[in-house]
């Protein structure tokens, strides 16, 4: 998991609410268009806007919450902070969006945003606890506390206060804003309760929700006359996740199966219900009213000069005046800080709220500029842990590319890339390529082959429809026919290519191993034309051989008939001969020869090996 800063926008999501019953008595006309599939609406006739999400009035509150809540829980489990407001006049639904106003009557499907968030994150707790059960693992411990405060005439008070008396909670009130090294934005001297169930938590929403103060105007029935934040601070300990190839290292602590590392994650999430801006002109507000109507105004002007130092370019180097009100001083971390934040901006689709909903959607329009550094909330020993572990996974990276032969050393010392590494990259692109071009060529010739076909078809069938034999079933016989002789004719060229490949490459073969490999490995490698030839040539020496002795015998035959003296010379001739005979097939074990003379002695014939001894010392 890394650990490091990442830019995210801030998110703005638009909700137009369904006209009301008093709208369309006094005969209201609708002054918003959507753009079908395009998240933009348009204002009147010419105004246009362009937000993440735009939600028309007959959007479900299920549909809302899965587009701009369902992320950012999961990214609460992974340790990214969160912050979902709605902003708006008075009277746009802001309450009703975000779920902090209880009805009796309300049923599951019209849930606002809080209560479906609530079920989500215990959903999402009780799923990580059976993964980690059934996969063996050491289950992930969880703990949330919540919190919620209302701000009401800049002044910060604690919802789970049990006092009824306003203003001796007002006086009992000694809430503290700090910030902490870090940046991030705490608050002292507030109630915190610790939750273990969605229904204990939605208790705390509720019994919160009932202390807020509310007020009725000519505008809205039940006006919230302050700004309510519900924060949930989620932090678990779980085992540290493995990076990628983690298991293919040899790492010892990572081959240790009883060493489990953990770390501590933390995340707060905020769900802010802003009170609705409004004009005393149109409210009708007189005493209190009117003085909470001009805090609500001044908490929201404050907050739109920090959005827009924010989102204009030219001023996010200069002050963002974040402690104008202690509204954007709780937001500080929301707006430009460590936090992933989706805005929901609420407006009417009355023409008689014109003016209130164009000045909504340039605030929210504003507000997409915003650019926060959203990081992973760790303790300092698991930051570390991560680090080292980020460190030793490049050192190993490293090191096989040593090992490996892509990184090498030059002769001064400095460390590169080697170049057959870029060869083999370059000869990977180009196989890549002759691969892509392969298949485009043999997709193109089966084009022409069919078309091929179809072309030697028609001929026929205007052939035979010449000779008056024309049919369709002969003509869809004659096209398969066609068809079928073109692909075993493609198949034979495809083969005789291949047979002239494979016989080249063995004529290349056998002559290396003709002039390398010796006499073995030529017999071994002889092409059988050539093995066909040398048979024939060992045949014509034999024949010529059979003739040799042939010719001999006659010979010996004319030599028999010549005079005495002639006739011993003779006889001891072949007796010489019969003798280099004998001895050669005693020498082999051969069988003595057949036809042959004995040699005489004067005591008589010899034996074959007395007759071998004389003639050895007569030589």
């Amino acid at each position: 998991m890394s650990s490091g800063a990442d830019e995210s926008s801030v998110r703005v999501a638009l909700r137009i609410r369904p006209q009301l019953a008093k709208e369309k008595i006094e005969g209201c006309h609708i002054c918003t268009y959507v753009m079908p599939g395009e998240p933009q609406v348009i204002l009147g006739k010419d105004k246009a806007f362009t937000f993440d999400h735009v939600f028309d009035m007959n959007t479900q509150q299920g549909t809302i919450y899965t587009h701009c809540t369902e992320k950012l829980i999961e990214g609460c489990f992974e340790g990214y902070n969160a912050t979902i407001f709605a902003y708006g006049q008075t009277g746009s639904g802001k309450t009703y969006t975000m779920g902090t106003g209880f009805d009796v009557n309300i049923g599951d499907d019209e849930h606002g945003i809080i209560p479906r968030a609530v079920h989500h994150l215990f959903r999402g707790i009780e799923e990580r606890r059976q993964a980690a059960t059934e996969q063996s693992r050491p289950v992930p411990e969880f703990k949330i506390n919540t919190q919620f405060l209302e701000l009401y005439n800049e002044e910060v008070l604690d919802l789970f206060d049990t006092t009824r008396d306003l203003e001796a909670r007002r006086q009992r009130s000694n809430i503290k804003i700090h910030e902490d090294a870090n940046g991030g934005i705490y608050t002292v001297g507030v109630t915190t309760r610790t939750v273990t169930s969605a229904a204990e938590m939605m208790q705390c929403l509720k019994l919160g929700a009932l202390s807020r103060t509310t007020a009725s105007t000519q505008m809205n029935v039940q006006s919230s006359r302050s700004h309510a934040i519900f924060t949930i601070h989620l932090c678990q300990v779980r085992v540290c996740s493995p990076d990628n190839n983690d298991n293919l290292t040899d790492n010892r602590l990572a081959n240790d199966s009883e060493i489990n590392e953990f770390e501590t994650l933390t995340a707060k999430f905020h769900f802010v219900d802003l009170a609705g801006s409004e004009r005393l002109k149109r409210t009708g507000a007189t005493g209190d009213r009117a003085k909470e109507g001009i805090s609500i105004n001044c908490g929201l002007l404050a907050l739109g000069n920090v959005i827009s130092a924010l989102g204009d370019r030219s001023k996010r180097s200069s002050h963002v005046p974040y402690r104008d009100s202690k509204l954007t001083r709780l937001l500080q971390d929301s707006l430009g800080g460590n936090s992933q934040t989706v805005m929901i901006a609420c407006i009417s689709p009355s023409d008689r709220d014109f003016m209130e909903t164009l000045n909504t959607l340039k605030y929210a329009n504003r507000a997409r500029n915003i650019k926060n550094k959203v990081m992973v909330n760790q303790d300092r020993a698991s930051q570390q842990i991560s680090a080292l572990r980020t460190e030793i996974a490049r050192l190993q990276m490293e090191l096989m590319e040593y090992k490996t032969g892509k990184r090498v050393l030059g002769e001064d010392g400095m460390e590169g890339i080697n170049d057959l590494v870029h060869e083999n990259s370059m000869l990977q692109t180009e196989n890549n390529n002759l691969r892509v071009r392969v298949k485009a060529m043999q997709e193109t010739i089966d084009t022409q082959r069919t078309r091929l076909t179809q072309l030697l078809s028609e001929q026929a069938s205007q052939v035979l429809a010449k000779a008056g034999d024309g049919n369709e079933e002969i003509g869809n016989m004659i096209q398969n026919y066609i068809k079928e002789i073109e692909e075993l004719r493609a198949k034979l060229l495809e083969s005789e290519a291949v047979n002239e490949n494979l016989r080249k490459s063995l004529s290349r073969a056998s002559a290396r191993s003709s002039l390398y490999g010796g006499p073995g490995s030529f017999s071994a490698l002889m092409p059988p034309e050539k093995e066909a030839s040398d048979v024939i040539e060992m045949a014509k020496k034999d024949l010529e051989k059979l003739k040799k002795m042939e010719k001999k015998k006659k010979k010996s035959v004319v030599k028999e008939e010549l005079p005495d003296n002639d006739q011993e010379r003779s006889n001891e001739e072949a007796e010489g001969a019969w003798v280099r005979k004998l001895s050669f097939c005693e020498m082999f074990e051969l069988p003595p020869p057949v036809g042959g003379q004995t040699p005489r002695s004067p005591t008589g014939p010899l034996e074959p090996r007395k007759r071998l001894h004389t003639l050895s010392k007569d030589s």
